[in-house]
């Protein structure tokens, strides 16, 4: 159980096995990032292997996230799968808009927000907008965290087919046809 981080004191203590999928969700979203870069387009084909490859990473994040359950049987696999899965469609989002050097972004300011806010003072438990705090899982948070990852599957598989994300390495347009483009001389 962690009850603070460097000054910040926690009301409520966190389980340490409740944080492990931020790390697995973070993993599995850079992994699934393409560092390739070829500028060449991508068959639509290939994309069932893109979403096997997604749902791969995935599995073998929860994986080790229930590995890591064994240590501590006194928390269930339902919450850390759920955390993971969400943890992991923030990444794979991150990834695709920021790149993959902030993946990290989405999952760890979720987290430290709900560790810092996520409970009202003075009473137990958490809100309900800090779903990755909660032990137990209800319906509703199984239906928003597979909304957020088959969303975050159909930005991956679509991809190769949309223009580059917004961060440093975007891809350049494609040439104009008919238009000339007038080359700069180098300097002397």
């Amino acid at each position: 159980m962690i009850d603070s981080v460097g000054f910040l004191l926690f009301e409520t203590p966190v389980s340490l096995l409740l944080l492990l999928p931020v790390l697995a969700g973070i993993a599995a979203g850079i992994g699934s990032y393409n560092t390739a870069r070829v500028p060449l387009p991508e068959p639509a084909r290939l994309t069932p292997a893109r979403i096997a490859w997604l749902l791969m990473l995935t599995c073998l994040a929860c994986l080790s996230v229930g590995a890591a359950q064994v240590a501590s049987p006194e928390l269930s696999w339902e919450p850390a799968v759920r955390n993971t899965v969400l943890h992991t469609a923030l990444a794979i989002t991150a990834a695709r808009l920021l790149g993959p050097t902030l993946a990290w972004l989405p999952p760890v300011s979720l987290t430290l927000i709900c560790m810092l806010f996520g409970y009202p003072p003075s009473e137990p438990g958490y809100y309900s907008w800090a779903v990755i705090m909660e032990e137990a899982v209800t319906a509703s948070q199984c239906a928003v965290t597979a909304t957020a990852f088959l969303a975050a599957c159909i930005l991956y598989a679509a991809a190769p087919r949309m223009t580059g994300h917004l961060g440093r390495f975007s891809r350049p347009a494609p040439p104009m046809r008919g238009i000339k483009v007038q080359q700069k001389r180098p300097l002397p």
